[in-house]
């Protein structure tokens, strides 16, 4: 079932800060799928949407950090198993749903599209004190 999944989904780490005299630190969320949202330490630090999917982090305890980071993918696993199913889902009046060459849609064809933090996140420092 998990590759039908369509929404959001959480991750959180606690670390201590890398032992070095830096006060901002890149943080490189690598291969997101497919929009992400990241707080440290319970304050929300921003939003990434397209590639590279990089913010910046400040004020790292020297110990206990916690990161959070919520990751919302695309709709189209979910598309792609309802049809699958032979489920109604598409809502639509006055309209012919047509795939991109203007054929009948069926996304029956469709492979499962990934989901979530596909790479390891990276911590990298920036500037020092």
């Amino acid at each position: 079932d998990a590759e039908n999944f369509s929404g959001t989904a959480s991750y959180e780490l606690e670390f201590d800060s890398p032992k070095s005299n830096v006060n901002l630190w890149k943080l490189d969320l690598g291969e997101v799928r497919e929009s992400a949202k990241v707080w440290l330490n319970g304050e929300y630090v921003g939003s990434s949407w397209s590639i590279p999917h990089h913010l910046i982090l400040k004020n790292l305890k020297e110990k206990n950090n916690t990161l959070r980071i919520e990751v919302t993918n695309l709709p189209a696993n979910r598309i792609r198993a309802k049809e699958n199913r032979g489920e109604e889902w598409k809502i639509f009046y006055e309209i012919n749903m047509v795939n991109k060459d203007y054929k009948e849609f069926d996304a029956t064809k469709w492979e499962v599209t990934p989901s979530g933090l596909v790479n390891p996140v990276k911590l990298i420092p920036l500037k020092k004190k």
